[in-house]
């Protein structure tokens, strides 16, 4: 579990611990909590009066967790299933029944995961292979019948898939054809080609630079009068993007700071931290894949300690360039 730093905090039964990794909470009893998972079960405890006392931790920003639940959070998957005998991390495990612990991943960033379930998976997500296995595996050890593993992917800026029946197909998509493969099992029929027919046509990213103050705006809609009446001139077609918010995709967000006349761009918006470095929020630029789909490259993002200005790129230069520091990148588009 993960080192808790700061002071506890007891309020209503509850004990809250900011970690190093996530933020966690205790509690006496086993209600779950919004946004939480359970992740500790420690019997008899003391400061529970000699009953369990249950960690839960928050989900934000987690990609990899081990619960002690079997129930799968919105947006995960459950992707491995492990069992042991005697103490563990969900508590005891009688003398005739081991205790079971769920990996759940989070679906946010992927494209491809690992599924112990055909059911359930988020909207979007397709069953791409089944495979059946005795013995031990990730989604645990087969008993008298066999286990069955799925591997998932994404739906995210694809055009034409092949999946195994028994997906869900999203909306927006249609099967085009069926034909049988070993990779989805026995049975005639169990490969689906589906298309999508709801496919968001690309729009242009265009750059607009200030020369006085080295400024760079990025908005999808070209005009050059209303840009140079601000003092930008344009520049290129930076990138491609969804015209419109689509599965798999999330809001560019626009900040700007007067004082230094520049603009940030993030896929994560927090007013109140930007606030604090001076940065007001203006909206949002575009739209962007959260993960690597077909065809897409990742939105650079540069820093300038010197002029204190940011700079967005598709093209990669780890060492920086003309004083532009790579710090790191911003969602995912595509090449004009």
């Amino acid at each position: 579990m993960h080192r808790l730093l700061g002071v506890l905090v007891m309020t209503l039964g509850l004990v809250f611990a900011q970690a190093l990794a996530a933020r966690t909470l205790t509690s006496c009893s086993a209600v779950e909590q919004t946004g939480y998972v359970i992740t500790n079960i420690q019997e008899q405890s003391s400061s529970c009066g000699g009953r369990s006392r249950y960690t839960f931790t928050e989900l934000a920003g987690e990609s990899l967790l081990e619960s002690c639940s079997s129930k799968v959070p919105s947006g995960w998957v459950n992707s491995g299933i492990r069992t042991y005998n005697g103490r563990g991390e969900c508590g005891n495990a009688s003398p005739t029944t081991a205790k079971t612990i769920w990996q759940i991943s989070n679906t946010y960033g992927q494209t491809k995961l690992v599924s112990c379930l055909q059911g359930g998976l988020p909207a979007g997500w397709v069953i791409t292979q089944r495979t059946s296995y005795a013995g031990s595996g990730d989604c645990g050890q087969a008993g008298s019948s066999m286990k069955t593993r799925y591997e998932v992917q994404s739906t995210a800026g694809q055009t034409r898939m092949s999946v195994c029946s028994g997906s869900t197909v999203p909306a927006g998509w249609a099967v085009a054809s069926t034909s049988s493969s070993s990779r989805c099992g026995s049975g005639s029929g169990n490969l689906w080609q589906i298309i999508n027919n709801a496919a968001p046509a690309l729009v242009d990213l265009h750059r607009y630079g200030n020369a006085k103050t080295a400024e760079k705006v990025y908005v999808t809609r070209r005009d050059d009068s209303a840009m140079a009446a601000s003092g930008y001139s344009y520049e290129t077609i930076a990138a491609k993007v969804p015209g419109k918010a689509v599965f798999g995709t999330t809001a560019l967000h626009r900040y700007y700071n007067k004082s230094r006349a520049d603009s940030l761009y993030s896929i994560q918006r927090d007013d109140a931290a930007q606030s604090k470095a001076g940065y007001a929020y203006k909206g949002v630029a575009a739209y962007v894949y959260t993960a690597k789909v077909p065809g897409s490259t990742p939105l650079y993002r540069y820093w300038n300690p010197t002029n204190k200005r940011h700079l967005y790129l598709i093209e990669h230069y780890p060492s920086g360039l003309y004083g532009y520091k790579l710090k790191g990148s911003e969602g995912y588009l595509y090449k004009p």
